[in-house]
């Protein structure tokens, strides 16, 4: 089964399934089933916005005169319920993107159904929002993006009661390696029970993306171990071993909470908002998400930006194009009245909504700060807006690209096995599994090419190099040059 990661929310590239592997993978899951007849069957996985969704489907279930019937589903088990449910056809009507398959997979085999998006709907996006290959193929529109693409995971939360007794200043959190370990140590002077930090090394997913940007923060000059500007594979670069040893670092010296290892996202986000450690490592997603778990911890909440090395290195991470974050079931018994449902999702009513969750930003980030948030929220926002560009996307520049994707093969152990792994001291050459790492998506990409061409797809290794790639700037796209 793929990785469930957020960044498959927010990009359409760098799928791991073939398409093949859609009917074959599944598992276990505890919500598939029909609906009561007439109603429509709506999952996702945003904890954040649980709440939001919940009565988003009572007033949607009176609009459109069908019964909605919300579901919210925990990231660690999207992906396998999903599975289970088209398993035995029965998809939600609508659902969220968690599988981390490329669109033309999905619309291959039947997933997805088109999107009948009203002018008016469509008029509400802002521009760009839709691209082919991510959101949309020959046209059609199957996907719907509603968060934006410039953000990150690996914001560093952080308890104000803890890191200020600690002497730490809420105003003016670490920016660095050395302060981040400066502050860990000053909360474990401290002594008083709290751990300086923890981390959801369970969740492999998450530490695979926090890896990618603390990389890609340090001066990676690529996304997700592939360079842009030559489209090599370098995972065992040093900004991901300098990056992933500063984890081992804290996590020997006893910095990072003892268990660490087992814990899914959901869990240690859970145990921090109880107040057993100073310092959580996580997305913008973390101030809804604890608002839904523990909302008397919210106003303690603090936020740093995303690690550099050492004082001085710019801060500059890369995203592509919005990805999607809803489909209507290719098996949805009223693909019409679902397409209502996503469709209501463009309105202002729910865009203000959405950003009052304080999950994953808006596509339109400017709305962030005159919504109803945390200041902290606000504040991560437009960190986000100064320093994510827009990155290179082969699929982009060559929709034909979308079919080397749907030939792609799961890679395992994945980066964030390989960083779980080495910090639980299963793995002692770092840098070697990291070059494993990179010659076994280097290969599959090959073998993935050599089959899209035998299928008539043109497309090579070419268009993976974007060598006219500048840093700190954001990438255009040919069609938009």
């Amino acid at each position: 089964m793929a990785h469930v990661t957020r960044r498959s929310l927010l990009v359409g590239s760098g799928a791991l399934l073939s398409t093949a592997a859609l009917a074959a993978c599944g598992g276990g899951g505890e919500s598939a089933g029909p609906g009561p007849s007439g109603s429509l069957r709506w999952w996702d996985h945003f904890s954040a916005l649980q709440k939001f969704h919940a009565d988003w489907a009572a007033q949607q279930s009176q609009d459109l005169g069908k019964q909605v019937e919300y579901t919210y589903n925990d990231v660690s088990r999207s992906a396998e319920a999903l599975q289970l449910a088209n398993q035995s056809n029965q998809l939600p009507d609508v659902y969220s993107n968690v599988l981390d398959l490329p669109l033309s997979a999905l619309v291959a085999e039947g997933w997805v159904h088109e999107l009948q998006l009203s002018d008016e709907a469509l008029a509400r996006l802002p521009e760009g929002s839709l691209t082919e290959g991510i959101t949309s193929l020959d046209g059609k529109v199957y996907g719907l993006p509603l968060f934006t693409s410039q953000q990150y995971a690996a914001a560093h939360w952080f308890n104000t009661d803890i890191t200020t007794a600690a002497g730490l200043d809420p105003d003016d959190p670490p920016t660095t390696y050395d302060e981040y370990r400066a502050a860990l140590e000053a909360i474990k002077a401290k002594g008083d029970g709290a751990a300086p930090m923890i981390l959801a090394l369970g969740g492999t997913a998450r530490m695979r993306e926090q890896i990618d940007d603390l990389a890609q923060v340090a001066g990676f000059p690529g996304f997700q171990g592939m360079k842009y500007a030559t489209g090599e594979y370098a995972y065992d670069d040093d900004t991901y071993v300098n990056a992933i040893e500063f984890w081992k670092e804290l996590n020997d010296s006893s910095l990072i909470l003892a268990g660490s290892g087992g814990l899914t996202v959901a869990d240690a986000r859970s145990r921090w908002g109880a107040g057993v450690a100073g310092f959580f490592p996580d997305g913008p997603w973390c101030a809804g998400g604890v608002k839904n778990v523990a909302p008397a911890f919210v106003e303690k909440l603090g936020v740093g930006p995303i690690l550099v090395p050492q004082a001085g290195t710019p801060v500059v991470t890369y995203r592509g194009a919005p990805g999607a974050q809803f489909f209507v079931a290719g098996s949805s018994a009223d693909p019409e009245a679902a397409s209502r449902l996503v469709e209501s999702m463009t309105t202002t009513e729910y865009q203000a909504g959405l950003a009052g969750g304080m999950d994953q930003p808006p596509l339109d980030l400017s709305v962030v700060q005159d919504a109803d948030v945390i200041e902290p929220y606000r504040k991560l926002a437009g960190w986000f807006e100064e320093t994510v560009r827009r990155g290179p996307e082969a699929v982009v520049a060559n929709p034909q690209i979308a079919q080397v994707e749907a030939a792609s093969k799961p890679i395992s152990p994945h980066l964030g096995d390989i960083v779980q792994g080495y910090l639980g001291g299963d793995i002692t050459d770092l840098r070697g599994a990291l070059k494993s790492l990179s010659d076994a998506f280097s290969a599959d990409r090959e073998q993935a090419i050599a089959t899209a061409t035998a299928a008539g797809a043109q497309v090579s290794l070419d268009d993976y190099a974007f060598p006219e790639w500048v840093p700190g700037q954001d990438w255009t796209p040919p069609s938009a040059g």
